[in-house]
């Protein structure tokens, strides 16, 4: 019986894989796997930044078309008279906030009536002006109970009169370099990846300061200047690991740029 087994050929005697080859085999197959994974989540990502890209130079071309029918005026940040849900988004008081503003001159629904008409899921659709593709809004029947704003507009633009106590909306005459200053950014919320340890308030207000400048296309983000272009900036050019507002020439925060935006 051992002859009759010594004499097998040797493409009998291997029929099936060694364990050394079928982990060298499993191996491959994994490697191949989270090559794929990071390929598919690369093409992913530069979608959603063509795509949010796109959508907030449309927000630009609004905003310039805003100022231009308003006599020069700027739109308001927000509306602080009952905070930042759908109530205050309906008042009529909010009319002139730019979530209402400028989504009702790009011939779509304001938010305060995407409020009044109980309708929350409109806010949340991707065809909505200022619905931010890529940015992580929260899941199920939570977005819905108010307006969650993946983008904010600057809250340095806007300062509180030292004598009157009022803040004023501010002109786009009053924007010495609008080439470069930021009116629109792309703001932090709760499930945002803060870049720097110092960043805060990712709330998902309707404004935002520099620190909640929101990181979510590889560590960089979309700003939207007073002249109306878009760039992508690291969060790294604005913020100092500290989180001090970096002043530079190629981003200002103030009206004035020599106003200190810290």
């Amino acid at each position: 019986m051992n002859h009759l087994s010594r004499s097998r050929p040797r493409s009998l005697r291997r029929a099936g894989f060694t364990i050394l080859e079928l982990l060298v085999v499993v191996a491959v197959i994994l490697i191949l796997a989270a090559l794929s994974f990071q390929v598919m989540k690369s093409i992913y990502q530069k979608a959603n930044l063509a795509r949010a890209t796109g959508k907030i130079s449309d927000l630009g071309a609004a905003f310039v078309g805003y100022t231009a029918d308003s006599g020069g005026l700027l739109p308001m940040e927000n509306f602080s008279g009952s905070g930042d849900g759908w109530d205050a988004a309906e008042d009529p008081a909010a009319q002139e906030v730019w979530y209402n503003a400028l989504p009702a001159s790009m011939g779509s629904r304001s938010v305060g009536e995407i409020g009044a008409a109980n309708q929350p899921e409109a806010f949340y659709d991707d065809s909505y002006p200022i619905f931010v593709p890529g940015a992580p809004y929260p899941a199920g029947e939570k977005k819905y109970k108010k307006p969650m704003y993946a983008i904010g507009m600057n809250s340095r633009l806007q300062r509180t009169d030292d004598e009157s106590g009022i803040k004023e909306r501010g002109t786009l005459v009053s924007i010495q370099v609008p080439i470069n200053t930021v009116v629109f950014l792309e703001r932090g919320m709760p499930k945002d990846k803060k870049i720097v340890g110092s960043q805060a308030n990712f709330t998902a207000t309707p404004k935002a300061s520099p620190k909640a400048f929101a990181g979510r296309h590889n560590q960089k983000g979309l700003l939207l200047f007073a002249d109306g272009h878009v760039e992508v900036r690291s969060v790294l050019d604005l913020l100092t690991p500290g989180g001090e507002v970096i002043i530079q020439e190629g981003i200002i925060w103030t009206r004035d740029p020599l106003d200190n935006p810290n």
